[in-house]
């Protein structure tokens, strides 16, 4: 099917600034308004002529004790005016804020250490007309979870992205507004507030594939019996990856257009050896619900805000055909690359290519493949 139209989902957008206040809806307020107090963060210290005033909650920092605070830290990108770095005091852990401008856009950034749970640290309370999943390029080797949001009302537009990462327990949020927000992307802002500088600690190099432990199948001689060991909430689908008959299951399916049309971000995939015997080929996984899983000639696509990856089945293995991708500095300027597992490709050192040529040419293909449709476990 053709789903071209979602490729910008989240267009045509104005927001009003929050610099570091706790927001509310249009449609919240009166409901807010009298169930708690909204505090401005920016407001001023009491003084002696205002001991009736509110105190400000926020204390001012320095980046190095920032820094000093929280490992994996976050710093402001190149060019980012009236900068401003503070902590409020929390009952577990300080919570960090950054406040910049840049190209004539306010932004709050905000880090915790949340330890075993991810937590929306924002301070922001809408009801999310847009969300979506997606991945991070340079925070966590590009291995982070992370959610966009985006809320649409009359006279106020907001921009919203957490992400979590699960090696130092911290927990991230970056929000954004302004009049037009047309072609915005907030993740690229997000990878240019990473500071590499403040890493805690090497991380091994991992990706989802790797860590994935499949099923066990154990006993199961078809594909219809691995399939009946999926739980209910489970799904299913057969394709055809490189001429070959593959099975897919997952252990979450949802439904895409609300007409119990079922789709997949990520999936176990499974095919018959030489001895007609069920195994295990690999995982592959999308960066978000906006990108469910597709196949087009044979070759199975995942992709994300930032990359496109072409799977084919080689020698027992699901392995990466062709896979381009886009990367942001500190000022926001894209590095492009290109990679293949089983093929050369036309790049530089370390797979640098000079454009988004490749990267379009894969996203036409994506949205010209079919979405992969699953079916519910019956379990």
């Amino acid at each position: 099917m053709m789903r071209r139209s979602i490729v910008l989902l989240l267009t045509g957008i104005a927001a009003f600034s929050m610099a570091g206040c706790v927001a509310v809806s249009t449609s919240q307020t009166d409901q807010a308004a009298s169930e708690a107090e909204v505090i401005k963060e920016d407001d001023a210290e009491e003084t002696e002529d205002n001991k009736t005033g509110m105190a400000n909650p926020w204390t001012d920092i320095t980046e190095e004790e920032a820094a000093e605070l929280i490992p994996d830290g976050i710093h402001e990108p190149d060019g980012a005016t009236n900068v401003i770095w503070s902590r409020m005091d929390a009952e577990d852990e300080p919570l960090v804020q950054l406040s910049f401008d840049l190209d004539g856009m306010n932004y709050t950034v905000r880090e915790q250490i949340t330890n075993d749970d991810k937590k929306d640290i924002s301070g922001m309370y809408y009801e999310w007309t847009v969300e979506d999943e997606v991945m991070t390029t340079s925070w966590g080797e590009g291995i982070l979870e992370g959610k966009t949001f985006r809320y649409i009302g009359e006279d106020e537009f907001v921009d919203l992205i957490t992400w979590y990462n699960r090696e130092t327990g911290v927990s991230y949020s970056l929000s954004t507004s302004a009049k037009d927000l047309d072609g915005f992307d907030i993740q690229g802002i997000a990878e240019a507030v990473y500071d590499p500088g403040t890493k805690a600690c090497e991380e091994e190099e991992l990706s989802f594939e790797e860590e994935h432990i499949p099923m066990d199948i154990t006993g199961c001689d078809t594909f219809t019996q691995i399939v009946d060991k999926l739980p209910a909430e489970a799904g299913f689908a057969n394709v055809v990856v490189n001429d070959v008959d593959v099975l897919l299951v997952t252990e979450y399916i949802y439904d895409y257009e609300g007409n119990e049309t079922y789709a997949a971000i990520d999936s176990e995939v499974y095919y018959y050896n030489e001895d007609g015997i069920p195994t295990y080929a690999g995982f592959v996984t999308a960066g978000g619900t906006a990108y469910p899983l597709s196949v087009k000639d044979g070759k199975l696509y995942a992709g994300g805000n930032h990359y496109i990856k072409g799977y084919t089945l080689s020698e027992g293995k699901m392995v990466i055909d062709e896979e381009a991708y886009v990367e942001y500095d500190a000022n926001g300027e894209p590095t492009y690359y290109v990679s293949s597992d089983i093929k050369e490709v036309e790049a530089g050192e370390n797979g640098v290519v000079s454009d988004d040529t490749i990267l379009n040419r894969l996203y036409d293909e994506y949205f010209d493949a079919d979405m992969i449709v699953f079916s519910k476990a019956s379990n």
